[in-house]
C-alpha cells in the first residue's frame, strides 16, 4: 500500500511540474512575463477583486462571463492583489487536477511509461497554438472539468456502468461549467444524451431516465449556491439579465440557416487553427482515432457526436476569437491515445535505462517548444516600467482618493497595477455593437459631462486626431496629460490618461 501512494504521489509530482514549467514559459500570468496585459483577464481581474470589495457582479457592475470565473479570479487577488501571480497559482493547479484525470484515461489505454510520454506532448500543443490567448481564459479553467467528464465517458463504455454518485458528480461538474461560460455546456449536453441512448439500448428504461434527471440535479447544486448569493444582494435579476439574455441577444448579428450556420462553423473553424497544421490535422483525423480506439462502436459514434455538438455549441453565435478554439482542442487527446498504442507495446518494453533517456528528452524538447514557441515571447524581454499600463498606475496613485474608468476598449490594466476598484456600474467599454445595447456607451457620454470619475484611461487604435474628432466632450471636460503608443496583439494601440479639468 504504502509503494502504491509513493508510486501515486511521485506521479501527481511530476503531473505539477510539467504543468509549472510549460506554463511558466506560456502564460503570461507567468512570474517571467512582466504583466498579463490581455484585456479579458484584467476584465476577469478587476470583476473577481471588486467581490471581495462587497460588489455584486452584474448588479453594483457589469461584466458578461460566469460568476465562478470572477471569483476564481477573486481568490487569485487574495495571493496577489496587483499582479497575475495568484492566476497563475490557480492556473498551474486547474491543469495538474486536468493532468491527473488525463493520465487515468490514459492508463484505461496505455501503459504507465507511454501515458507519461503523452502528457508533456499534449501540455506543449495546447499551449503553443494561437488558441492559448495570453493565459488565463475561461475555457482554460474548464480544462479539469471536461477531462473529468471525458473520463468517467470512457469509463462508463469501457469498464463499467457509472454510479449515480458519478453521474452526480458529472452534473455538479456540468454546473460549475454553467457558471464560466455556459456556451462550453455542449460536451456535457452530449454526453448526457450519450448516457441516455446507451441505457436505452441496453433496454435499461429505468436508469435511461433517472441518470439525466441525476446530472440535472447535480448542475442546480452550484447553481443554487450562487443564486443564494445574489438573492441575499437582490441581484437575481441582474445575473439572468446580464449573463444570459445579453449574451443571447446582442451579439446575434445577421439570422442566417441552419445550414448556413453549420457551413460558417466550419470554415471559421478551419481558419481558426491559422498554422497550427499539425493541430488542425490531428482534429481532422479525429474521427479516424475515435474509430481506432478501444471502445465500443456505440461509443465511438457517440465520442463522435459529443465532439460535434461541443464545436457547435461553441461557435453556434457565429463569433471566432482564437481562444474559442482552445476547448476543442482539448480533443487532441483522443489522436495522441491512438497515435502511441501503435508503440504501446515497444515502449512498455524498453528496459528503465533507455526509457529514462526518451522521457527526459520528450520532456527537454516539450519544455524548449512551449518556450521558443510561446506565443509571446517577445514580451519576456519587456520591463513592466515600460508599459503605459505601470506609468499610468504611478500617475494616478500619486493622487489622493483617485478613481477611474477605461474606455476604448475592455479593461487595459490600469485597474490591476494600480490596485483601485471600479466605482462607475460601466467600468470598461464592452465589445458589443451600440446598435444592440447603447447602455455601456451612453453612460460613458454622462461619466464624461458630470466629471465622475479623476481620471479617463482610452485604450483605442485611434490616433489623437482621430479621438478628438470622436471625443469632443472629452476633450472639453478633461485634459490629457500623457500619450503612449504601445503594442497589444500584433496591433498598434495608443494609452490615453485624461485627468479631470479644475
Amino acid at each position: 500500500m504504502k509503494i502504491i501512494n509513493r508510486k501515486k504521489i511521485l506521479i501527481i509530482i511530476y503531473l505539477f511540474l510539467i504543468s509549472f514549467i510549460i506554463l511558466m514559459f506560456s502564460s503570461k500570468n507567468s512570474f517571467l512575463y512582466p504583466f498579463n496585459d490581455w484585456v479579458d483577464a484584467n476584465a476577469f481581474f478587476t470583476v473577481g477583486k471588486s467581490m471581495f470589495h462587497g460588489i455584486v457582479p452584474y448588479k453594483d457592475i457589469f461584466e458578461q462571463k460566469g460568476p465562478l470565473l470572477y471569483l476564481i479570479y477573486g481568490f487569485a487577488s487574495l495571493i496577489s492583489f496587483k499582479t497575475f501571480f495568484g492566476v497563475f497559482i490557480l492556473e498551474v493547479l486547474f491543469w495538474t487536477v486536468a493532468l491527473i484525470y488525463f493520465y487515468k484515461i490514459l492508463k484505461l489505454f496505455c501503459s504507465t511509461k507511454t501515458s507519461l510520454i503523452i502528457i508533456p506532448i499534449f501540455v506543449t500543443i495546447i499551449v503553443t497554438s494561437k488558441a492559448f490567448t495570453h493565459g488565463g481564459s475561461a475555457e482554460e479553467f474548464c480544462i479539469p472539468f471536461f477531462f473529468i467528464t471525458l473520463y468517467y465517458f470512457i469509463k462508463h463504455f469501457k469498464v463499467k456502468n457509472l454510479t449515480k454518485k458519478e453521474m452526480l458528480l458529472n452534473g455538479i461538474i456540468a454546473g460549475l461549467v454553467l457558471l464560466i461560460k455556459y456556451t462550453l455546456l455542449g460536451f456535457w449536453i452530449s454526453f448526457t444524451l450519450s448516457i441516455f441512448i446507451d441505457f436505452i439500448l441496453k433496454k435499461d428504461y429505468k436508469n435511461s431516465f433517472i441518470y439525466p434527471i441525476i446530472l440535472l440535479l447535480g448542475m442546480f447544486i452550484p447553481l443554487i449556491l450562487f443564486l443564494l448569493y445574489f438573492g441575499l444582494n437582490g441581484a437575481i435579476y441582474d445575473f439572468f439579465y446580464n449573463y444570459f439574455w445579453i449574451n443571447i441577444t446582442a451579439y446575434n448579428g445577421e439570422q442566417i440557416g441552419i445550414f448556413a450556420k453549420i457551413y460558417q462553423i466550419v470554415i471559421g473553424c478551419i481558419k481558426a487553427f491559422g498554422s497550427n497544421i499539425i493541430g488542425l490535422i490531428i482534429i481532422l483525423l479525429i474521427p479516424i482515432f475515435i474509430w481506432k480506439l478501444d471502445l465500443k462502436k456505440r461509443a465511438k459514434i457517440l465520442l463522435m457526436i459529443s465532439i460535434l455538438i461541443s464545436i457547435l455549441g461553441v461557435y453556434y453565435g457565429l463569433k471566432f476569437y482564437r481562444y474559442y478554439l482552445l476547448f476543442i482542442l482539448f480533443f487532441i487527446s483522443i489522436g495522441l491515445i491512438v497515435i502511441f498504442n501503435l508503440v504501446d507495446n515497444y515502449i512498455n518494453k524498453i528496459n528503465n535505462r533507455l526509457y529514462n533517456v526518451i522521457i527526459i528528452s520528450v520532456l527537454l524538447v516539450s519544455i524548449f517548444n512551449s518556450y521558443y514557441n510561446a506565443n509571446y515571447k517577445e514580451y519576456l524581454n519587456i520591463d513592466i516600467k515600460d508599459l503605459f499600463q505601470y506609468e499610468f498606475a504611478q500617475i494616478i496613485n500619486a493622487e489622493e482618493n483617485p478613481t477611474m474608468v477605461n474606455m476604448g476598449h475592455l479593461d487595459c490594466g490600469v485597474y490591476t497595477l494600480s490596485g483601485l476598484i471600479p466605482t462607475t456600474y460601466f467600468f470598461e467599454e464592452q465589445n458589443i455593437s451600440y446598435q444592440y445595447f447603447p447602455d455601456n456607451i451612453d453612460a460613458f457620454r454622462n461619466y464624461i459631462k458630470n466629471k465622475t470619475t479623476m481620471f479617463i484611461v482610452y485604450f483605442t487604435q485611434k490616433n489623437e486626431k482621430s479621438l478628438k474628432n470622436k471625443e469632443v466632450e472629452l476633450f472639453n471636460n478633461y485634459d490629457l496629460i500623457k500619450v503612449r503608443k504601445q503594442n497589444f496583439e500584433d496591433k498598434h494601440y495608443y494609452g490615453y490618461l485624461f485627468k479631470v479639468k479644475e
